[in-house]
Parts: C-alpha cells; structure tokens; sequence
C-alpha cells in the first residue's frame, strides 16, 4: 500500500510529464523546512502539501501545512492535496478525484470552513498552472479602478469636459470623459509593463522610426514613478508615451497622448493623471495575473452603447473553459515548433481580447517546444486575429495582449478596427467585419477585399489567412436594440446592408450573430476547423433560432453544449444577466458522428482554476454527474435537426421524460390566445365597478392573489378619457388565463381561470375552440387542471423561451406549442372527470412551485390527470419529484433526486 511520499514522487512524475517546471518532490527550502511539492509556474512558486486519506484530520493538516508554507514565504501560493484512501497506484492517481484548495496570503479560510474542490488526477497539472490567479481579485482591483476612475472624472468641471471632448473629436466617439480615464489608465498600466524592458543603451529591436538622434538625449524614457516626482505629470506622460512611441506601440501610446494633449492645462489634470497612476502602480504590483479581466471590466462599463451594438465581456473563467474545451484533443504535436506556431486563432468580435488571451495563454501551457519567448513572439505577431468595430475595444486588445510580451512588434499584429455606420469615404454602410461576407453565399466562396486599419499601421485591405480555430463572444442584439444609437436614416441603411450581405449564406437574417457564424464556417479550416462562441441560452431553445441550429449542425459536428444552472451565475459575460451557454463545435469527419455532450453546470466556476477543474471532469466521459455539472450525451442525429431541447432541465431523466412521455398533440388549434395586457396599460385605467364602462380586470399576476385555480378580479377598468379604441381591446373578456411571464420560484398556478369573464393586464386570455362534442366551460375546466398538472407544467416548461432559466417569457408562439391531448377526441367521460376535479379543487389554497411535490391540491391533480388521461402514475411520480429539484424552479444549486417519493 502506498504512502503519501511514494505519491507526491507519482504526482510529481505527472506534473513533469504535464509541463510543470519544478525541482522535485521533498524539496527542501532555504528555511530547512520541506515541501512536497514545489513548482515553477511563470514567475510564481506554488507548494504543493499533500496528505493521504480523506478524514477531517488529513484535511485540516494539509491545510496547515500550505499556510505554514505561505507564512514562511518560501512560495507565492500554496495548494493542498488530499489523496482518496484507496489510491494506491499511479493509474490510481490519474484515475481518482483528488480534493484541493489553493490557499493564498490573502485567503486563508479556517479548515470547518474551507471548501475543497475535486479534482481528476490528469487534469491536476492544469489546476496548478491556473492556481497563481487566485491571487489576483479582478472585482476588488476593478474597484480600485472605477474609485480611481470616478476621482479623475470628478476633478473636471463640466465645461471642462465639454472642451476635451471637442478636443478629441470624432475619435471619442460613444464614449465620455470617464471612458477616456479608463482608456488612460490602460495606457499606464502598460507603461509600468513597459518599465520592465528599459534598454541601456537605446534599443534597435523593430524601431519604426529609429535613428540614433531619436535617443540620444531622451532614452530611457521616463518609468511611471519618475513621471510621479514632478508636478508636471501631465507633460511627463506626454513626452515618455512620445518617446516609447518611437519604438512602437502606436495605437496605444497615441491615443494616451491625444488623450493628455486634450486635458486643460491646470492643476487639476495633473491631479487626475496622478490618481490614474497611482491606481496603475496599485493595480499592476497585485499579485496574480487577472489584470486583463480588469481591463474587461472597466472597458464595458464604459461603453455607452453596449446594449445596442451587443458588447459583451467575457469572464475569465469562462475564456477559460471555453479555450480549454476548443484546443482540447486537436491534432497538434505540442512540442513541434512549426505546428504550434503555425496555427491561426480569429476572433471575429474579439471586444478588449479576452478570449484571444485565453487561447494564448493555453498555447503557452501546453507548448513543449523548448522555444517559449519564440512562441509567445509568433502568437502575437502571426498566429492571432482580431476585429472589432470599435477603436477603443481594438486600443484594450493590443494593450492585454501586449502585456504578455511588450518588446513584440505591435505593427506586426493582425488586429484591424472596421467600420459600423457610414463609411465616410464612400458613403455606404459598413458592418464591420461582416463585410467579409460580400462574395460568400452557400455555393461560392469568393470574398471581395474589406480595408480595415491594422494596429499601428494606415487604412488598408484586411490579411486574411484561413483559420485552425475561431473563438468568439457575438454581438447577439435583437433587432429592436440594434443600432438604435444611431440616427434612424443610418440605422436603415444598415439593416438593409445586413439583408443584402445574408441573402444566399443559408442563415436567417434573425440575429446580427448569425453572420458571425457564416464569417467562421468559410474561413476555417475545411478538413480541421474548430469554432468555439458564447451565445445567449435562447438560441438552443427559441423557435427563431431553428435554421440557425441545423445550419451549426450541418456544417460541423458540435461537440459540447455547456449551459449554466446555476442560479448565482447563469451567465458567461460579466455585462449581462440572461442566461448564456458554450458551445464548442468541429468540422465533421466520414462515418457516424459521436454524440453531443450536453453539460449541464450545478456551479458555474468564478475563477479560473476552478474553471480548470470543472473541465477536467467535463472531459471525463466516466463522470455524467460530478460535483461541477451533470453531463448528457445526445445523439449526433437528433442534434443535426435542430433539437438541442436537452438543455431545458438539469435532471437529464426529467428530460428523458419530457420527450418520450408527453402528449404528442399541442395547443396549437385548441386554443385561441390573445394578447394584450400593454393595450391595457396604454388605452385604459382603473376605475370603480360602478363607473359607466367598468370592465372587471386581472390586472396583477401576484401569487398571494393567483392562489388558486380560480380566482376573482382584482381591479375594474375602462378607457381613458377620450381613448375610444381602448373598447374593442375591454371586449375582450375571458375566463381561461394562461401565464405570459411566470416567476418559477414563487409562482402558484400554470394557468387559472376567473370566476367571470374578465381583461387582463397580467396574463394571456385562453379561448377554448374546435371542442367538437364537449362543453366549452368543461374544456376550459379541463385545460385548467391539465397545464397545472405536473405532466402539463414539464410540458410548458419544456418548450418555454429560455432566456432567464427561473422566469420564463411565454409568448403566443410558445403557449401555442405545449403538449397536450387533444381535447375533441377525448370521451365526454374524461373532460368530466377532469372538469369535475377542477370544481372540487378550484377554491382550495396552493402551495409554490418548489413546494408542489407535497401540495395536496397537486397531488389530487395529479391523480385526476392520471385516472383520466392514462399518463403513468410512476412517471408523474417521479416528474413531480424530479421537478421540486430543478434549479430554474427553487432558485438554487442542484441537489441530485434518485427517485422515489
């Protein structure tokens, strides 16, 4: 039986194996104390202090051992290690889960209170090199940034910042004074970084204008702390942003100049370039290696027209993932040179570059060439691609990515700012880079030449090559957002651009994020091309997104489905609230394609090791259920039609049951709905019942008055004065109400029926039609007790608009879609029973959604359902279970439920 030195040494041998630059294990430290294991992760030290055996006391002393570590200072971050009782061997040690906790100066949480993650044996390699950002707080640096930011703004009065916006011009377009002390402290931040490589004597690496007269009396140029000493701080950045400029990094250091030439000359610029600095300095000495994340933040909180032009910032962790799970597998020898430099990455909206980082620094992990500092310079320089059509966002971009290695040649990057508007040269409308898609239809593919301007360099036509992956986070704005900053005449003439470039692609025109979908498909690679993207939850489930779904799955086979269920976090993109998922696809080999895995996240990861971690468990086809998610496999047939419907519950047996169990027969023709709870609110008001046109209302969708099955108006109302077209909206008037949005985690009723005919503000009217023999009352009765039936709720649920998981939009076109029976072919007998059950229930109080498993007035639904309808009394059973446990439906983090009552 092995001990837990013979395992570090296995550990260690695999780390090794993995890239991991360490010493060896029982490395003894300058203090004359051990470490278990210690290893070299870019310029930080990580100890490894291991225990073997899972019980509270191995715990607690692992723990000890990695703060004991930290307080010595002997490393920069500590990991504790647990080893399961049982693992014995190295195939053990691959095979098991091991449970870590990276411990930081900063956070030391006592052993009751710390949360150990689980961790595959062979993706612990991974989970080390991502441990050194636990040291970085994106949220607290950002803070510092946006106080810093805010201070700076604050100094400038508000002609002042009139004038430095004349000042700049067009150039600071959709932006404000704020945003131009965010773009500021960019700048700074990589004037720190650019501290770092001061050459003695002047340097003559890719100078663009270099003499010797350049540098003879200005090199070095000023660092950020000697820009401080003076009170002339403004002037100082001025002259060391022009002087760095005469090596390179244009399109950053000009803009931090043009930014400083516009501020008016007083003391009080010099103060907010002070605390802009200062907040710099601060920020770049943290520890951790998150400042991009920083930069993504502060970025689009600065962006005015982030709603209409869909600029959305994607987490660290998500990049992560995402990265992780594109290169995964791909057919490269990592410790080739010219394979690995030679692939190409395009992000086609790359925004401030996030995930073209990402993708870098998993390049940089898994690189085994010997030729690291090589590699980086080829990254940058030939193997990254990005476009975007705001300048600032291209301006963040080079600045992250020239983070990583500030002496490359930022001429040399394909990163292109495109127009959006109105190109002034031609006065015809841009799109930015779906412009690429002129010449590209399904059958051709002939791209026409876009100009676009390359960092540091003039306007010209765009370098295109074709691509290995594409990684991207689309603008995904519904058409009534799109473009609406901008004047309608513009705003027209884009949209008709749009039309015009998607006719022939084979994609609807139905989201501007399709055409980012085509721009992929045709310039990636034809026998290997991998696509990876964020897009919003919607599109897997909404109607409108079908064609889009079959063209993905003609064109690649998708490999993952990665959805968010957890209620803290069901978003990938720090800028949004709606519900988002992964998705991870390649082109499709000969033969049968394998099946999707549809992964279904229990805990969304909110930092990068642990987005590792999650990972190396998504990887693990072993795994279905596992501490970070629950994962499905789909067969590659049924997600070629469009049918992605697996992501609509967590459980994949309540999934199961949904699309084998329920009725095959819809609303569709049985129902009439009717819309118009906005015609309400604009065309009438409340009244009092005796008023001349008193109409009785459901006018709110409270749960302590929608209750119970059957409910009584809570408001009267008639036209407002002089309205006359409010009376055929107040005609209006029905008993069978269906939800338009429902709050899963409070709600009551699926559907209810008022004791009159009434108009609703809150909820959809249901007219019941083509009832054949039955009684229209009876069949209202009858729909009633069927949609708040645990079949019919997994019905509606299953077909809902996945846009917010707990708060589903249930449109016309979504109600029409529930399964149901169909009501004329049942027995008089059956529509009875069942309207027969609503009467003896229709007055009895319910309990919420999350309680309903034990709601006597449900389980009698149920029952009445069952008896007359012949679904499974098991089945129903276990759905209703099942169901208490979704996400979406208590608002919190799955529990997994193993059947029975």
């Amino acid at each position: 039986m092995a001990n837990e030195v013979v395992l570090n040494a296995l550990l260690w041998d695999i780390l090794k194996e993995n890239g991991i630059l360490e010493s060896q294990a029982e490395e003894r430290n300058a203090d004359k104390s051990k470490t278990d294991i210690r290893c070299t992760v870019g310029d930080y030290i990580v100890a490894v202090e291991a225990e073997h055996g899972t019980t509270a006391t191995k715990k607690r002393s692992a723990i000890e051992d990695a703060d004991n570590k930290l307080d010595r200072q002997v490393c920069d971050v500590a990991v504790a290690v647990v080893y399961p009782s049982e693992c014995n061997t190295r195939d053990d040690l691959l095979n098991s889960e091991l449970l870590v906790n990276v411990r930081t100066p900063n956070y030391q949480p006592e052993p009751r209170f710390t949360k150990w993650t689980a961790v595959k044996g062979t993706a612990m390699a991974d989970f080390i090199r991502q441990a050194p950002n636990e040291l970085g707080s994106p949220e607290v640096l950002a803070k510092i940034a946006d106080e810093a930011v805010d201070k700076a703004t604050a100094r400038f009065t508000k002609a002042q910042q009139t004038s430095i916006m004349n000042e700049i011009g067009d150039a600071a377009e959709n932006t404000n004074v704020k945003g131009l002390m965010t773009d500021l402290l960019t700048a700074i931040m990589f004037h720190t970084k650019l501290d770092t490589i001061r050459y003695q004597p002047a340097p003559q690496w890719d100078a663009r204008q270099n003499s010797q007269s350049v540098f003879s009396d200005a090199w070095p140029p000023q660092s950020v702390e000697e820009c401080l000493q003076e009170n002339r701080v403004v002037k100082n950045f001025h002259t060391a942003h022009n002087t760095w400029l005469a090596i390179d990094y244009k399109h950053i250091l000009e803009w931090s100049c043009a930014i400083l030439y516009a501020l008016p000359k007083s003391p009080n610029s010099n103060m907010a370039v002070r605390i802009i600095a200062e907040a710099a300095i601060e920020i770049q000495s943290a520890s951790g290696n998150q400042h991009h994340d920083l930069i993504g933040i502060t970025f689009c909180q600065s962006v005015e027209t982030a709603k209409n032009d869909g600029s959305m910032y994607t987490t660290i962790p998500a990049a992560t993932m995402l990265a992780s799970l594109l290169f995964h597998d791909l057919a490269i020898d990592w410790s080739d040179f010219d394979q690995v430099t030679g692939l190409r990455i395009v992000d086609f909206a790359c925004g401030t570059g996030t995930l073209l980082i990402a993708a870098a620094n998993y390049i940089l992990a898994y690189e085994r060439t010997g030729r690291r500092e090589e590699v980086a310079k080829c990254l940058l320089e030939q193997m990254l691609y990005g476009f975007d059509v705001n300048n600032r966002a291209i301006f963040q971009t080079a600045t992250g990515i020239g983070m990583i290695a500030p002496s490359v040649a930022f001429h040399k990057m394909h990163l292109y700012s495109l127009t959006l508007g109105i190109d002034p040269n031609d006065d015809r409308p841009k799109l930015g880079a779906l412009e690429m898609l002129e010449g590209i239809n399904q059958c051709s593919f002939n791209p026409r030449p876009v100009t676009g301007t390359r960092i540091d360099s003039e306007p010209a036509p765009i370098e295109t090559e074709t691509f290995t992956v594409a990684i991207m986070n689309p603008p995904f704005t519904a058409n009534s957002k799109r473009h609406h900053h901008l004047p309608a005449k513009v705003r027209h003439a884009l949209h008709a651009r749009e039309q015009e470039l998607y006719d022939g692609t084979g994609i609807p025109h139905t989201s501007n994020a399709n055409g980012f979908f085509v721009l992929a498909e045709k310039y990636l690679d034809a026998q290997c091309g991998r696509l990876a993207f964020v897009v919003p939850t919607a599109t897997a489930t909404n109607p409108s997104a079908l064609l889009t779904r079959q063209f993905l799955a003609e064109k690649f086979h998708i490999k993952y489905l990665v959805m968010s269920y957890d209620p803290q976090r069901i978003y990938y993109s720090g800028n949004t609230s709606i519900g988002e998922m992964l998705v991870v696809m390649e082109r499709k080999r000969p033969g049968k394609q394998p099946p999707t895995a549809v992964v279904k996240l229990t805990t969304n990861p909110d930092k990068a090791s642990a987005a590792t971690a999650c990972v190396g468990s998504i990887l693990d086809r072993q795994a279905e259920q596992h501490e970070w998610a629950i994962v499905d496999y789909i067969d590659a047939a049924t997600i070629a039609e469009g049918n992605w419907d697996a992501v609509q519950f967590a459980s994949n047996e309540l999934y199961q049951i949904a699309a084998s169990c329920l009725w095959n027969r819809t609303l569709m023709n049985q129902v009439e709905v009717t819309t118009i709870g906005r015609r309400i609110h604009e065309n009438a008001q409340k009244c009092q019942s005796n008023d001349l046109h008193a109409t009785p209302a459901l006018f709110y969708h409270k749960v302590t008055h929608c209750d119970r099955l059957e409910v009584e108006p809570d408001a009267y109302v008639q036209p407002k004065p002089g309205n006359t077209r409010a009376m055929k909206y107040l005609q209006q008037k029905h008993g069978l109400k269906l939800p338009t949005r429902i709050r899963l985690t409070t709600v009551k009723n699926m559907a209810c029926r008022t004791t009159k005919p009434t108009v609703s503000a809150a909820w959809q009217n249901g007219v019941p039609r083509n009832c054949g023999k039955h009684d229209s009352e009876a069949v209202e009765k009858a729909i009633a007790i069927i949609l708040n039936s645990t079949p019919g709720k997994l019905g509606m649920l299953f077909v809902r608009y996945n846009k917010i998981p707990s708060y589903p939009n249930y449109g016309i076109e979504g109600l029409l879609r529930i399964p149901m029976p169909w009501i004329a072919d049942l027995k008089p007998k059956q529509v009875q029973g069942l309207a027969a059950a609503y009467d003896a229930l229709r007055a009895q109080e319910r309990l919420s959604l999350p309680n309903a498993h034990q709601c006597p007035v449900q389980l009698e639904i149920d029952k009445a359902v069952c008896q007359h309808l012949g679904f499974d009394k098991t089945t129903c059973e276990t759905a209703r279970h099942l169901l208490a446990q979704e996400p979406m439906v208590t608002g919190k983090r799955y529990r997994y439920y193993r059947g029975g009552p």
